[in-house]
């Protein structure tokens, strides 16, 4: 009885094996089995990709590394370091001579790139163009002044302000600007035809230094175009401006004011399209 006892405690009966194994269920079948990832080595950077190293002597490449020769050469001054130095320096600005002979080659030949386009190099040229741009201006600035006028905020005994009352009369007397003028602290400009006295500004008008311009087109527009003093050519281009802002005139009639002609936003060529075009080409 005794050996009969130790063998069982020895040896566990089959059933109790065979019960234990069917309900582990698919344990032993190999494609049902999830097996293990090895674990990484640490340090193993066997699958890391290797940096890709510029050409030697490539743009890239002396752009990485020219500044340390620079400074080896500063650092240790031997014939050897500046001579590898200068040598790298004369290859810098032979890329750059190459670059700007083929970009201007490339400039010459694209209209949408050329500067001469824009506006024109030669002097008799640029002349005409000018005075084109002028007499457009001209034109533009007398219909703005068919349908809007110009107010003046001041203080008579402003010297900037007096200065400036002599230009507005200038160009009310050129395009024939209504000008509306009123005094602030009660000195009136004799010069100023009806000019009147206004101790508070409308408070939306915000005047924080005299003289003070608006550009006002009945019956409730009202844009300003400078605090401070201005020349007579700055409030031509003001004016034009504001009213190309405030869409009183067209386009086309603001463009032929441009002393630069915008080629890339002109539509009459209409090069827009084939700009984006390019341009996304490039950045693919």
């Amino acid at each position: 009885m005794f050996f009969l006892l130790l063998l069982l405690l020895v040896f566990p009966t089959p059933a109790s094996t065979d019960e234990r194994w069917f309900d582990r269920h698919s344990e032993g079948w190999f494609w049902y089995e999830r097996i293990p990832e090895p674990e990484s080595v640490e340090g193993d950077h066997s699958m890391t990709p290797s940096p890709v190293l510029p050409a030697p002597l490539s743009t890239r490449w002396i752009r990485k590394n020219i500044g340390d020769y620079l400074d080896r050469a500063i650092d240790e001054p031997t014939k050897e370091h500046v001579s590898q130095y200068l040598y790298l320096d004369r290859l810098v600005k032979e890329k750059a001579e190459r670059f700007a002979r083929v970009g201007k080659q490339v400039i010459e030949s694209d209209p949408m790139l050329d500067e001469n386009v824009r506006r024109p190099i030669s002097p008799a040229a640029a002349k005409i163009s000018d005075d084109m741009v002028q007499y457009a201006r001209e034109q533009v600035l007398r219909k703005i002044a068919k349908v809007a006028g110009v107010v003046f905020y001041y203080q008579g005994r402003c010297k900037l302000c007096q200065l400036q009352a002599q230009t507005l009369m200038a160009l009310s007397q050129q395009y024939g600007f209504k000008l509306i003028s009123f005094s602030t602290d009660g000195e009136l400009i004799s010069d100023l035809p009806d000019s009147r006295i206004d101790w508070k500004p409308p408070q939306a008008l915000n005047i924080q230094a005299y003289p003070a311009l608006f550009l006002m087109k009945p019956p409730d527009e009202i844009i300003q175009l400078r605090q401070g003093v201005s020349s007579y050519i700055d409030l031509h281009n003001r004016i034009v401006d504001s009213a190309h802002e405030a869409q009183w005139i067209g386009e086309q009639e603001y463009r032929s004011t441009l002393i630069i002609r915008e080629v890339w936003n002109d539509s009459t060529t209409n090069p827009t399209d084939s700009v984006l075009n390019r341009l996304r080409n490039i950045i693919q």
